[in-house]
């Protein structure tokens, strides 16, 4: 009975430690909350990234007051790709109102595959992924290869080093598929 009750005692302080620290985190303005809007969480995440990173994206708006924040890179030894951030709803419940929110880094390799070379295109991605399966990797209705990262932001918020942990993450992953895709497309 005793260990049952520091095992309680121990949650609420860690759920308070928890509390503290997420408004902490609110407060510096690098914890990403919900929005109503599509554009107010990419510019938090594109500030926080040009503070604490160094990186400076480019800004499009889409349809419907879509901003997406675009990254493009040489892509040495692979060919030069870009990177889209972007968020979405993807939880309003009866009234309207978003209550959660997916921010997704999208590498596009701008690497097209041929037809009589998608299965073994395919094959080369399906090998890499099941033993990288935290992320997407597919080749597109355009035939381009497209690797994908995403978070979900809810009512607790999300710092925006995790958008920073995705980007990377999606980076190193086509670095290190590059070379069997390369293999696929010869």
């Amino acid at each position: 009975m005793r260990i049952a009750g520091n095992v309680v005692t121990m949650a609420v302080l860690v759920g308070a430690l928890m509390l503290g620290m997420a408004a902490s985190a609110r407060a510096d303005g690098n914890m990403l909350t919900v929005t109503q809007d599509e554009s107010s969480m990419e510019r938090v995440i594109e500030q926080y990234l040009k503070d604490a990173h160094q990186i400076t994206l480019t800004e499009k708006t889409l349809e419907n007051n879509d901003l997406v924040l675009i990254d493009e890179e040489k892509g040495d030894p692979m060919p030069g790709y870009r990177i889209m951030i972007d968020t979405e709803s993807v939880a309003k419940p009866a009234d309207g109102k978003v209550t959660e929110r997916a921010v997704t880094v999208q590498l596009y390799t701008g690497v097209k595959v041929p037809a009589d070379k998608r299965a073994d295109v395919l094959q080369a991605i399906n090998e890499f992924t099941s033993k990288n399966w935290f992320f997407a990797a597919y080749v597109d209705q355009d035939d381009e290869i497209a690797l994908q990262w995403s978070v979900n932001v809810m009512s607790q918020g999300l710092h925006a080093e995790y958008v920073y942990d995705g980007l990377v993450r999606v980076n190193k992953n086509w670095q290190n598929l590059w070379p069997s895709v390369a293999k696929a497309l010869e």
